[in-house]
């Protein structure tokens, strides 16, 4: 008894920790989540779970449909990665309750458009580019190759990289490119090469922020911890460590 009498006080956090079940998409969504279990949204939820001792997640998998039924039948307490609809808030809880508050976001899936400094290029609204006279460098298999080419302009999606499509931007090959925010943010922060000679033009081209969504049941009966989860992603994402990763994660 005295024994385990110590061990409680040892290791109190370890003992009490919460089990979180959290189901994702089975289905690659790169570089967000992947069948694998790698991605950018597990690797933050990771960091999440690392500074919180009183909570342990695990994962399941299943098609998107059956992740928003599972949190609403309370099959498993919160699935990710959810963008904002209405009738959404039928399954569950977004952080900030009714109107998502945005900087507790797990990601945007923001696409940023980088050019030559000095270039009369401009975004003027969604997916809309000003002053662009010639093709745009989008990364291969990326959706938003294929958002430019509905809205007219011509893409170049031959390479995976963004550093590759940065060579073409300096080569003079494309005019401008396409890559997430994050990436080429990443990219500019660590080589004086590119940001040197290129800038990136704000607003984004788009971006729609995605969340970790909690049953009502779990988060009604747990209010203070899914606050405080909510809060641990908001500051752990915009953190040096995070975008570090992130970034070595987008350059394999």
């Amino acid at each position: 008894m005295k024994a385990v009498f110590l061990l409680l006080l040892l290791f109190p956090a370890v003992l009490l920790a919460q089990t979180i079940t959290l189901t994702y998409e089975n289905s690659n969504s790169y570089p967000w989540y992947m069948k694998d279990g790698s991605g950018i949204d597990l690797m933050l939820l990771k960091m999440v779970d690392e500074a919180m001792p009183e909570v342990n997640f695990k994962y399941t998998q299943a098609p998107w449909k059956r992740c928003l039924k599972n949190i609403e039948t309370n099959v498993t307490e919160g699935c990710f990665s959810a963008s904002f609809k209405e009738k959404r808030k039928a399954y569950g809880y977004y952080p900030g309750g009714d109107s998502p508050n945005k900087s507790q976001r797990i990601h945007s899936s923001s696409y940023s458009l980088y050019v030559l400094k000095g270039a009369n290029i401009s975004v003027t609204g969604k997916l809309t580019i000003e002053g662009l006279n010639g093709k745009v460098a989008a990364p291969a298999g990326y959706s938003i190759g294929d958002d430019l080419i509905k809205k007219g302009y011509k893409v170049d999606a031959g390479a995976s990289l963004s550093s590759h499509n940065f060579e073409k931007l300096l080569q003079g090959r494309v005019k401008a490119v396409a890559a997430l925010s994050l990436n080429g943010n990443n990219i500019l922060s660590k080589n004086s090469k590119y940001s040197d000679k290129i800038q990136v033009i704000d607003p984004p081209l788009i971006d729609k922020p995605y969340y970790l969504m909690f049953s009502k049941k779990f988060a009604n009966s747990n209010r203070a911890l899914v606050e405080k989860i909510w809060e641990t992603i908001g500051a752990l994402r915009e953190t040096k460590a995070h975008k570090d990763n992130a970034g070595a994660y987008l350059s394999k």
